[in-house]
């Protein structure tokens, strides 16, 4: 299954950051479309659900998309090149 690492990042009132990814609480909308867990977001099931980092108070998400690779779209030629000309 397919996986993807995210981060967890606060912003201080003096502008610097922090990377607190290993120190937020992550829940995912959907464990039957997606688990996470360390901010490690894991594909289980095609549909949508959306992935939460909160961390003391503040909270940031991410919209995950999980598609079916054998479902795909194709159009050939996949680029054509057409002289203007009159019939």
């Amino acid at each position: 299954m397919a996986s993807e690492q995210l981060t967890a990042t606060v912003t201080l009132s003096s502008g610097a950051t922090q990377d607190v990814t290993d120190q937020a609480t992550w829940a995912s909308s959907d464990e039957t479309v997606a688990t996470v867990s360390g901010g490690l977001v894991t594909a289980v099931a095609v549909g949508e659900c959306e992935v939460t980092a909160t961390y003391e108070g503040l909270s940031g998400t991410c919209a995950v998309t999980v598609t079916d690779p054998a479902e795909t779209l194709s159009v050939s030629p996949s680029s054509v090149s057409l002289d203007l000309s009159e019939d």
